[in-house]
């Protein structure tokens, strides 16, 4: 259900033009947008061309055909990058000219995000098996620009999360009366889990995506809590129309799969806790196990 809020209608075009603008702000507006192209877009395109030898590991899992194809959900997903820029505009006009300092902290993060993930990304890269022949100029959009190479960790996941989480915050430290702004909180709220959603019903993602990404964000400097990434794994898919009879069981999966590399990530590094999952992930074992059954293979592969 859509919430009447004071974020959602915000430019977002106009927003941006202000960051890069504003001398407080410029430098982290540049920045993001540089490790966005060299370290997300450029190295995928490399791959894509065969100008790199990255490997690439399909990280589909059974549950993931639990889930419809939704071609309904295709803005909401690219709508994103819009979010962000939105919520931090309305940081910007509601609290003026002192909340600069925080908006570029906010987009420093947002970098620290991409940096901390392509630390995976550059040794090695993912996928799922999305549908290729989907009409309409949104998913022309997507396939051109997008060579669907780095699905583990999932960014969305990471962003919209990370931007509930830091705008709540912002909004907590500088509000006279925080509770003025429930609307608000509510709305992004709703936003960073219909997003996620939406990641997975696209099949841009798979279940192993989404806990990939929440174990970046809660392990890294953004310093996310582990009980707001569960909370958001317990939220995931609860639409009572959304056609899914096995809600529950992804849901539970995707807190497994995060638990466990929160419980690897105490004596190791986030980068080699998902570089370990990717290189010995084995789909095939993945649907095995999903039945109950032997797995006849297993690659044994390990980062040093």
């Amino acid at each position: 259900m859509d919430v009447p809020n004071r974020i959602s209608k915000q430019p977002a075009v106009l927003g941006a033009l202000i960051f890069m603008t504003r001398k407080k702000s410029f430098k982290a507006a540049f920045r993001v947008v540089h490790v966005i192209v060299r370290h997300f877009f450029l190295p995928q395109f490399a791959r894509k061309f065969r100008l790199v030898k990255t490997p690439v590991v399909n990280v589909d899992h059974p549950l993931d055909r639990k889930i419809p194809f939704s071609p309904k959900q295709v803005k909401l997903y690219l709508s994103f990058t819009h979010l962000w820029i939105r919520s931090l505009l309305f940081l910007y006009r509601e609290f003026g000219e002192v909340v600069l300092q925080d908006i570029s902290d906010y987009v420093d993060g947002i970098s620290e995000l991409y940096l901390e993930s392509a630390k995976i990304y550059r040794r090695c890269m993912s996928t799922t098996d999305r549908p290729q022949h989907v009409g309409g100029l949104y998913f022309r959009l997507i396939h051109l620009s997008d060579p669907h190479l780095l699905c583990v960790p999932s960014l969305h996941v990471e962003i919209v999360s990370y931007n509930f989480h830091k705008i709540c915050d912002i909004i907590d430290r500088y509000a006279k009366d925080p509770t003025l702004y429930e609307k608000e909180k509510r709305y992004l709220w709703e936003q960073a889990i219909s997003i996620t959603d939406s990641i997975l019903f696209l099949k841009q993602h798979s279940v192993n995506c989404v806990a990939a990404g929440l174990f970046v964000l809660s392990s890294g400097k953004s310093r996310v809590s582990p009980e707001l990434a569960r909370k958001v794994i317990t939220n995931l898919l609860s639409k009572p129309d959304n056609g899914i009879g096995a809600a529950e069981e992804i849901r539970n999966y995707i807190l497994a799969l995060y638990n466990r590399f929160e419980k690897e990530g105490e004596k190791n590094p986030v980068d080699k806790v998902l570089l370990n999952f990717l290189y010995t992930y084995d789909r095939n074992a993945a649907a095995d196990t999903q039945n109950n059954e032997k797995s006849e293979s297993k690659v044994k592969v390990q980062v040093s």
